[in-house]
Protein backbone atom coordinates (compact mmCIF):
# COMPACT_ATOMS: atom_id res chain seq x y z
CA UNK A 1 0.00 0.00 0.00
CA UNK A 2 1.49 2.85 -0.56
CA UNK A 3 0.47 7.13 -2.25
CA UNK A 4 1.75 7.84 -5.59
CA UNK A 5 4.04 10.65 -6.37
CA UNK A 6 1.74 13.21 -6.98
CA UNK A 7 -0.24 12.45 -3.78
CA UNK A 8 -3.47 12.09 -5.57
CA UNK A 9 -4.58 8.11 -5.33
CA UNK A 10 -3.65 5.83 -2.52
CA UNK A 11 -2.87 2.72 -4.35
CA UNK A 12 -2.99 -1.09 -3.24
CA UNK A 13 -0.58 -3.86 -4.78
CA UNK A 14 -2.91 -6.87 -4.83
CA UNK A 15 -1.71 -10.57 -5.14
CA UNK A 16 -3.53 -13.83 -5.48
CA UNK A 17 -7.12 -13.18 -4.89
CA UNK A 18 -10.18 -12.40 -6.22
CA UNK A 19 -12.22 -9.83 -7.07
CA UNK A 20 -16.36 -9.54 -7.60
CA UNK A 21 -17.80 -7.25 -9.79
CA UNK A 22 -21.57 -6.49 -10.03
CA UNK A 23 -23.63 -7.47 -13.06
CA UNK A 24 -26.14 -5.42 -14.37
CA UNK A 25 -29.61 -7.03 -15.79
CA UNK A 26 -30.14 -6.91 -19.21
CA UNK A 27 -33.95 -6.37 -18.39
CA UNK A 28 -34.91 -3.37 -16.84
CA UNK A 29 -37.98 -4.23 -14.76
CA UNK A 30 -35.43 -6.64 -13.30
CA UNK A 31 -34.46 -6.15 -10.14
CA UNK A 32 -32.13 -9.04 -9.45
CA UNK A 33 -28.21 -8.29 -9.41
CA UNK A 34 -25.73 -10.83 -10.66
CA UNK A 35 -21.81 -11.07 -9.63
CA UNK A 36 -18.85 -11.81 -11.65
CA UNK A 37 -15.89 -13.67 -9.73
CA UNK A 38 -12.22 -13.03 -11.28
CA UNK A 39 -9.25 -14.30 -9.78
CA UNK A 40 -6.36 -12.93 -10.16
CA UNK A 41 -2.71 -13.23 -9.33
CA UNK A 42 -1.86 -9.48 -9.20
CA UNK A 43 -4.27 -6.67 -9.13
CA UNK A 44 -3.39 -3.14 -8.65
CA UNK A 45 -6.63 -1.20 -6.94
CA UNK A 46 -6.41 2.90 -6.55
CA UNK A 47 -8.41 5.08 -4.59
CA UNK A 48 -8.76 9.00 -5.65
CA UNK A 49 -7.59 11.36 -2.60
CA UNK A 50 -8.34 14.66 -4.39
CA UNK A 51 -11.39 14.61 -2.50
CA UNK A 52 -9.80 15.37 0.77
CA UNK A 53 -7.23 17.52 -0.48
CA UNK A 54 -7.70 21.09 1.19
CA UNK A 55 -7.90 23.09 -2.18
CA UNK A 56 -8.84 26.44 -1.11
CA UNK A 57 -9.68 28.71 2.20
CA UNK A 58 -13.64 28.67 3.24
CA UNK A 59 -14.84 32.47 2.23
CA UNK A 60 -15.29 34.37 5.45
CA UNK A 61 -18.43 35.41 4.29
CA UNK A 62 -20.03 31.55 4.49
CA UNK A 63 -20.13 31.96 8.55
CA UNK A 64 -20.89 36.10 8.84
CA UNK A 65 -24.62 35.20 9.79
CA UNK A 66 -23.37 32.03 12.04
CA UNK A 67 -23.73 33.28 15.77
CA UNK A 68 -21.49 30.40 16.77
CA UNK A 69 -18.70 31.87 15.20
CA UNK A 70 -19.14 35.29 17.04
CA UNK A 71 -17.83 37.27 20.05
CA UNK A 72 -19.79 38.11 22.84
CA UNK A 73 -19.51 41.46 21.53
CA UNK A 74 -20.64 40.33 18.34
CA UNK A 75 -23.20 38.77 20.00
CA UNK A 76 -24.16 41.82 21.73
CA UNK A 77 -24.73 43.90 18.77
CA UNK A 78 -26.18 41.18 16.81
CA UNK A 79 -28.86 41.01 19.74
CA UNK A 80 -29.76 44.57 20.06
CA UNK A 81 -29.71 44.96 15.58
CA UNK A 82 -32.39 41.95 15.77
CA UNK A 83 -34.70 42.78 18.90
CA UNK A 84 -34.88 46.25 17.23
CA UNK A 85 -35.99 44.62 14.40
CA UNK A 86 -38.46 42.53 15.79
CA UNK A 87 -40.08 45.28 17.42
CA UNK A 88 -40.32 46.95 14.33
CA UNK A 89 -41.39 44.12 12.28
CA UNK A 90 -44.31 43.15 15.32
CA UNK A 91 -45.75 47.25 14.75
CA UNK A 92 -45.80 47.22 11.00
CA UNK A 93 -47.33 43.38 11.54
CA UNK A 94 -50.18 44.91 12.72
CA UNK A 95 -50.26 48.14 11.04
CA UNK A 96 -50.95 46.22 7.71
CA UNK A 97 -53.11 43.70 9.43
CA UNK A 98 -55.48 46.24 10.44
CA UNK A 99 -55.00 48.35 7.19
CA UNK A 100 -56.48 45.34 5.38
CA UNK A 101 -60.03 46.60 6.76
CA UNK A 102 -61.63 48.89 4.38
CA UNK A 103 -64.03 50.10 6.62
CA UNK A 104 -61.47 51.54 9.48
CA UNK A 105 -61.23 54.44 6.97
CA UNK A 106 -64.30 55.21 6.38
CA UNK A 107 -67.33 56.43 8.51
CA UNK A 108 -70.10 53.42 9.24
CA UNK A 109 -73.36 55.14 8.74
CA UNK A 110 -75.04 51.62 9.60
CA UNK A 111 -73.25 51.30 13.18
CA UNK A 112 -73.71 55.13 13.53
CA UNK A 113 -77.85 54.13 13.19
CA UNK A 114 -77.42 51.19 15.46
CA UNK A 115 -75.82 53.90 18.26
CA UNK A 116 -78.58 56.36 17.30
CA UNK A 117 -81.02 53.48 18.01
CA UNK A 118 -79.31 52.28 21.36
CA UNK A 119 -79.24 55.07 22.83
CA UNK A 120 -83.03 55.89 23.01
CA UNK A 121 -84.59 54.78 26.09
CA UNK A 122 -87.70 53.37 24.58
CA UNK A 123 -85.95 52.07 21.42
CA UNK A 124 -85.63 48.18 20.87
CA UNK A 125 -82.54 46.40 19.30
CA UNK A 126 -82.66 46.99 15.93
CA UNK A 127 -81.18 43.49 13.85
CA UNK A 128 -78.38 44.79 11.23
CA UNK A 129 -79.97 42.12 8.27
CA UNK A 130 -82.91 44.27 8.83
CA UNK A 131 -80.79 47.33 7.39
CA UNK A 132 -78.70 45.58 4.67
CA UNK A 133 -80.78 45.04 1.34
CA UNK A 134 -81.63 41.04 0.54
CA UNK A 135 -80.00 41.78 -2.73
CA UNK A 136 -76.98 42.90 -0.88
CA UNK A 137 -76.52 40.26 1.49
CA UNK A 138 -74.64 37.23 -0.21
CA UNK A 139 -72.22 39.68 -2.28
CA UNK A 140 -71.47 40.63 1.22
CA UNK A 141 -71.14 37.02 2.68
CA UNK A 142 -69.06 36.14 0.04
CA UNK A 143 -66.68 39.46 0.29
CA UNK A 144 -66.47 38.71 4.41
CA UNK A 145 -65.15 35.19 3.36
CA UNK A 146 -62.63 36.26 0.99
CA UNK A 147 -61.36 38.83 3.62
CA UNK A 148 -61.43 36.26 6.16
CA UNK A 149 -59.44 33.62 4.17
CA UNK A 150 -57.04 36.45 3.40
CA UNK A 151 -56.10 37.71 6.58
CA UNK A 152 -55.92 34.56 8.22
CA UNK A 153 -52.98 33.58 5.60
CA UNK A 154 -51.28 36.77 6.03
CA UNK A 155 -51.73 36.28 9.78
CA UNK A 156 -50.44 32.90 9.53
CA UNK A 157 -47.65 33.98 7.42
CA UNK A 158 -47.29 37.04 9.93
CA UNK A 159 -46.71 34.40 13.04
CA UNK A 160 -44.45 32.41 11.29
CA UNK A 161 -41.85 35.28 10.64
CA UNK A 162 -42.46 36.36 14.16
CA UNK A 163 -41.50 33.30 15.77
CA UNK A 164 -38.42 32.99 12.88
CA UNK A 165 -37.38 35.93 14.25
CA UNK A 166 -37.72 35.14 18.09
CA UNK A 167 -36.28 31.85 17.63
CA UNK A 168 -33.20 33.43 16.09
CA UNK A 169 -32.86 35.91 18.85
CA UNK A 170 -32.60 32.90 21.33
CA UNK A 171 -29.97 31.00 19.02
CA UNK A 172 -27.80 34.16 19.67
CA UNK A 173 -28.74 34.54 23.44
CA UNK A 174 -28.02 30.82 23.97
CA UNK A 175 -25.01 31.37 22.33
CA UNK A 176 -24.08 34.05 24.88
CA UNK A 177 -24.82 32.48 27.61
CA UNK A 178 -22.66 29.46 26.20
CA UNK A 179 -19.58 31.14 26.38
CA UNK A 180 -19.61 31.89 29.74
CA UNK A 181 -21.14 28.49 31.07
CA UNK A 182 -18.60 26.42 29.16
CA UNK A 183 -15.80 28.77 30.52
CA UNK A 184 -17.38 28.36 34.18
CA UNK A 185 -17.65 24.69 33.85
CA UNK A 186 -14.16 24.00 34.29
CA UNK A 187 -14.42 25.39 37.57
CA UNK A 188 -17.73 23.60 38.35
CA UNK A 189 -16.18 20.51 37.66
CA UNK A 190 -13.27 20.95 39.94
CA UNK A 191 -15.38 22.12 42.92
CA UNK A 192 -16.57 18.06 42.68
CA UNK A 193 -13.32 16.89 41.22
CA UNK A 194 -11.32 17.92 44.31
CA UNK A 195 -13.44 17.10 47.39
CA UNK A 196 -13.96 13.77 45.60
CA UNK A 197 -10.43 13.12 45.82
CA UNK A 198 -10.00 14.38 49.03
CA UNK A 199 -13.02 12.02 50.40
CA UNK A 200 -12.22 8.91 48.24
CA UNK A 201 -9.02 7.63 49.65
CA UNK A 202 -9.11 3.80 49.04
CA UNK A 203 -10.12 1.96 45.63
CA UNK A 204 -7.22 3.25 43.63
CA UNK A 205 -7.87 4.77 39.91
CA UNK A 206 -11.12 2.78 39.91
CA UNK A 207 -13.72 4.41 42.08
CA UNK A 208 -12.77 7.87 41.65
CA UNK A 209 -12.96 7.82 37.38
CA UNK A 210 -16.39 5.84 38.21
CA UNK A 211 -17.66 9.29 40.40
CA UNK A 212 -15.90 11.67 37.31
CA UNK A 213 -17.86 9.75 34.39
CA UNK A 214 -21.04 10.09 36.43
CA UNK A 215 -20.78 13.69 37.26
CA UNK A 216 -19.27 14.27 33.74
CA UNK A 217 -22.45 12.67 32.40
CA UNK A 218 -24.48 14.39 34.45
CA UNK A 219 -23.37 17.69 33.28
CA UNK A 220 -23.62 16.70 29.59
CA UNK A 221 -26.91 15.18 29.79
CA UNK A 222 -28.36 18.42 31.64
CA UNK A 223 -26.85 21.09 29.62
CA UNK A 224 -27.72 19.49 26.22
CA UNK A 225 -31.64 19.01 27.71
CA UNK A 226 -31.34 22.93 28.88
CA UNK A 227 -29.95 24.07 25.46
CA UNK A 228 -32.90 21.90 23.92
CA UNK A 229 -35.59 23.20 25.81
CA UNK A 230 -34.19 27.10 25.58
CA UNK A 231 -34.31 26.59 21.53
CA UNK A 232 -37.71 25.32 22.21
CA UNK A 233 -39.03 28.17 24.36
CA UNK A 234 -39.82 26.10 27.06
CA UNK A 235 -37.45 27.57 29.06
CA UNK A 236 -35.65 30.88 28.86
CA UNK A 237 -32.44 30.89 27.04
CA UNK A 238 -30.48 31.88 30.53
CA UNK A 239 -32.37 29.09 32.79
CA UNK A 240 -31.51 26.68 29.82
CA UNK A 241 -28.10 27.40 29.54
CA UNK A 242 -27.34 27.43 33.42
CA UNK A 243 -29.51 24.49 34.29
CA UNK A 244 -26.05 22.34 34.48
CA UNK A 245 -24.44 24.86 36.85
CA UNK A 246 -27.47 25.03 38.98
CA UNK A 247 -27.59 21.34 39.49
CA UNK A 248 -23.68 20.80 40.29
CA UNK A 249 -22.90 23.52 42.17
CA UNK A 250 -24.61 23.06 45.35
CA UNK A 251 -23.51 19.29 44.80
CA UNK A 252 -19.79 20.79 44.51
CA UNK A 253 -20.32 22.91 47.58
CA UNK A 254 -21.72 20.12 49.46
CA UNK A 255 -18.53 17.90 48.41
CA UNK A 256 -16.21 20.31 49.85
CA UNK A 257 -18.07 20.83 53.06
CA UNK A 258 -17.96 17.08 53.67
CA UNK A 259 -14.28 16.97 52.60
CA UNK A 260 -13.63 19.92 55.04
CA UNK A 261 -15.15 18.18 57.81
CA UNK A 262 -12.79 15.12 57.20
CA UNK A 263 -16.55 13.00 55.92
CA UNK A 264 -16.67 9.16 55.59
CA UNK A 265 -19.80 9.71 52.94
CA UNK A 266 -17.88 7.34 50.36
CA UNK A 267 -16.10 4.76 52.84
CA UNK A 268 -17.36 1.70 52.30
CA UNK A 269 -16.40 0.38 55.92
CA UNK A 270 -18.34 3.16 57.31
CA UNK A 271 -21.74 2.27 55.55
CA UNK A 272 -21.37 -1.59 56.78
CA UNK A 273 -20.66 -0.14 60.32
CA UNK A 274 -23.70 1.39 60.14
CA UNK A 275 -26.03 -1.19 58.51
CA UNK A 276 -24.56 -3.52 61.18
CA UNK A 277 -25.43 -1.77 64.01
CA UNK A 278 -29.59 -0.96 62.64
CA UNK A 279 -29.33 -4.43 62.40
CA UNK A 280 -28.38 -5.11 65.67
CA UNK A 281 -31.05 -2.37 66.86
CA UNK A 282 -33.67 -4.09 64.32
CA UNK A 283 -33.09 -7.51 66.04
CA UNK A 284 -33.35 -6.31 69.89
CA UNK A 285 -36.72 -5.08 69.08
CA UNK A 286 -38.49 -7.96 67.09
CA UNK A 287 -39.57 -10.37 69.56
CA UNK A 288 -38.58 -14.02 68.18
CA UNK A 289 -41.51 -16.19 67.55
CA UNK A 290 -43.11 -19.21 70.17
Amino acid sequence: MKVTENKRFLEFNLKDGWRYQEKGSVYGGNNNTEFIRFKFKEFKKQFDLSTLGFNSRTADSLNKNNEKMFSMRQLRVALDSLEKEYSTVKVRSGQDMFNQFHFARLSDSTMEKLITAKSKPDSTLININSIIPDSARENIGQNIFAISSSLKSTAQAMEENLNEKQRTIRKHKIEWHRKIVLSLACLVLFLIGAPLGAIIRKGGLGTPLIFAILFFMLFYFSSTIGEKFAKENTLTPFTGMWLATFFLVPVGVFLTWKAMRDSQLFNKEYYRKVAVFVKRIVGKKVKPES
